[in-house]
């Protein structure tokens, strides 16, 4: 009996520890699986430029994702965020996040979608855009959980071209011909002063996007002598003169763009 209880109570031992074993070993497998996926979500993240937000909205209290911290220049920090110390680098211009929370507790708006600018570490202004959807916690506490993008790249994009748009526009109205074109569907792109004035046309109707009939269709035609008129065609090119009955003359080059419309001079 002795010899079997020993027996027993080895092989209950000696199973024990297999499955202590066995489960530490699959405990750091699942450790290591984990760490791989986080650190590929990392990853992903810093390469798209953008973080993921976990906002308390009741103790006002932030998590960052470590991404949030390369985006700002900053170092990676586990710590929590305080609400004053995010609306310290906060634009004061952009977002209050106070009176942000306080209308998401109020009104109970199921997602959040705003733009602002927040101070890089090394002191410019970094342009980012939240989408975060409210999410109430076991407690019954409400967080903005979500994520955020580094749109600082397409916002000087967009101020460049409107810029450029603006030096464009500004250009064309400054010469001294008639300047109209139109795209391949036969809508109007961009007409300058001088076009507008020789067909007196109202501003409603010179807009981008007018259909070429209806420009027509409102514009007034100046008169044209029959007897004036002269064409020239060169590879898709026409150029014509027109005599108008109060003897001036016009010289109208008319020219195909690589999208198909065409640019009328």
């Amino acid at each position: 009996m002795t010899a079997v209880l020993f027996v027993g109570t080895s092989l209950i031992l000696i199973a024990v520890v297999y499955a202590f074993f066995a489960q530490m070993s699959r405990a750091r497998e699942a450790d290591r699986i984990y760490n791989a996926t986080q650190a590929r979500v990392d990853t992903a993240l810093r390469r798209g430029r953008c973080g993921l937000w976990d906002w308390d909205l009741a103790r006002g209290r932030l998590f960052w994702s470590p991404s949030m911290y390369v985006i700002l220049g900053m170092e990676p920090n586990s710590d929590l965020m305080g609400f004053n110390d995010l609306q310290g680098m906060i634009h004061p211009d952009d977002v209050d996040l106070y009176e942000l929370a306080k209308e998401v507790l109020e009104t109970g708006q199921p997602s959040v979608d705003l733009e602002f600018r927040i101070r890089h570490a090394g002191g410019e202004w970094v342009w980012l855009r939240m989408r975060a959807e409210v999410v109430r916690d076991r407690d019954g506490s409400h967080h903005l959980i979500g994520i955020t993008v580094d749109v600082t790249e397409q916002k000087t994009l967009a101020q460049e071209n409107a810029t450029a748009a603006i030096r464009l526009r500004d250009g064309i109205d400054t010469i001294s011909e008639a300047f109209v074109i139109w795209d391949s569907e036969n809508r109007l792109v961009m007409c300058n002063s001088k076009y507008q004035s020789l067909h007196q046309l109202p501003d409603s109707v010179a807009r981008p996007g007018t259909p070429y009939a209806e420009v027509m269709a409102a514009a007034r035609q100046p008169k044209v002598s029959s007897e004036g008129l002269r064409y020239s065609m060169t590879g898709g090119e026409r150029s014509y003169e027109a005599r108008l009955d109060d003897g001036r003359w016009l010289q109208i080059n008319e020219r195909r763009t690589k999208d198909g419309g065409f640019v009328s001079v």
